[in-house]
């Protein structure tokens, strides 16, 4: 049951993927063609990683796959048994494209530590914890045992921190774990200094309760492009952003005490995770409109316990009488927001918005940004993105 109840909280927010009412553009101009959401989606091995459409695949099937599961047993009998560590690879990987589930993210990233991919691996436990895969404690070691490897000290130093306050118990394999020996060996000072925080207790809670946060968001591919607009879409009770959170989102604030609550706010992606700081987009969505509700778009950067940097609306708008926002993020954390001016098939002003598509839409103008890296975002004036990096 916990399975289920993690992958519909991973699976359930689609507003980047379409919807059949959701109107879809490019930036640059002109008519707003529409995705048909109806279409059956198909994983190939180039999506094993691409979270957004794992995610809608879920959706659109949430059933398991039986077949998935003969696959994965196959690929385990491969990795456990006849260390055929490549055949055990091709194995969970033909399980995941069947049907993703945490157990085969999670083994695949196994396999991959012993083929020594340390990158391949974090992007495979990635997915293994946003579907929910238990013991999270395990997951939070075996991230922490990657980055080691991949001599990313800082990042591996968090996550063994974070193990342990997830109930990673193993002390004595912590001391003696040989993807850990970059950590212990190389910068032995922040590996004594996390292993007293995470054994003493400290911000225990807390660190918790951020991760738990976090874990919700799936891992965004590159480009981001936020170009959706009014529609139907997924939002309900099961990707919603609870109310314990609000210390992360404080537009929760205003309207938790108001008297009607007007406002949903939605999980959506992580744009990156460095190691001064974690960029999510969150989603806020004007609920009176209903299922056709405006969007909004939020670029929030926090740093690595928590605690707001910075933030931004970046995509949709809080009103149809607004302009509309679309953005396109890059992998170096630049992003460019186009501003259109929206026209609708039927008079607002007589027939309203609700049942009312984009027809077409006029570029207005862009602005151009990047998020640097203590985290914060910033405008870039007119330059472009190497000019404003060579000047810093």
């Amino acid at each position: 049951m916990k399975f289920v109840l993690y992958s519909l909280s991973f699976i359930s927010l689609l507003a980047s993927c379409g919807n059949p009412a959701v109107p879809n553009s490019d930036v640059s101009g002109g008519e707003i063609a529409v995705v048909d959401e109806t279409k059956p989606i198909k994983l190939s091995s180039a999506d094993l990683f691409n979270g957004e459409k794992v995610r809608l695949f879920l959706y659109q099937n949430p059933k398991a796959n039986p077949e998935s599961n003969k696959l994965f047993l196959t690929a385990l009998d491969e990795f456990k048994n006849k260390k055929n560590l490549r055949a055990a690879s091709e194995g969970f990987k033909a399980s995941i494209t069947e049907y993703p589930n945490a157990k085969s993210y999670y083994e695949l990233g196994n396999v991959f530590m012993e083929m020594k991919n340390y990158q391949g691996a974090l992007d495979a436990y990635s997915l293994a914890e946003k579907l929910g895969y238990e013991p999270f404690s395990k997951v939070m070691f075996n991230v922490a045992c990657a980055y080691s490897q991949l001599k990313n000290f800082p990042m591996s130093a968090d996550y063994l921190q974070f193990a342990i306050q997830a109930g990673y118990v193993n002390i004595d394999n912590i001391e003696k774990d040989t993807d850990l020996a970059n950590l212990r060996e190389k910068d032995p000072d922040l590996y004594k200094k996390n292993m007293e925080l995470a054994l003493s207790g400290v911000s225990d809670v807390e660190n918790l309760h951020w991760l738990q946060f976090k874990r919700n968001f799936v891992q965004a591919s590159f480009p981001i492009n936020m170009n959706t607009e009014q529609g139907k879409v997924v939002y309900d009770d099961k990707n919603r952003i609870s109310y314990d959170y609000e210390r992360f989102v404080s537009e929760m604030r205003n309207e938790r005490f108001s008297r009607e609550v007007s406002k949903g706010f939605y999980n959506f992606v992580q744009v990156a995770e460095k190691g001064n700081y974690v960029a999510l987009i969150y989603v806020v969505k004007e609920e009176f409109n209903g299922d056709q509700s405006p969007l909004t778009y939020r670029l929030v950067t926090y740093s690595k316990t928590g605690k707001l940097i910075d933030k931004k609306e970046i995509a949709g708008r809080q009103d149809y009488s607004e302009l509309l926002k679309m953005c396109t993020i890059n992998k170096d954390l630049s992003f460019t927001i186009t501003n259109y001016e929206t026209t609708f098939q039927k008079n607002p002003d007589e027939d309203g918005y609700y049942d009312n598509p984009i027809v077409s839409k006029k570029k207005i103008d862009t602005e151009k940004y990047r998020i640097d890296s203590s985290g914060k975002i910033l405008y870039v004036e007119g330059k472009t993105f190497a000019e404003v990096t060579a000047d810093a």
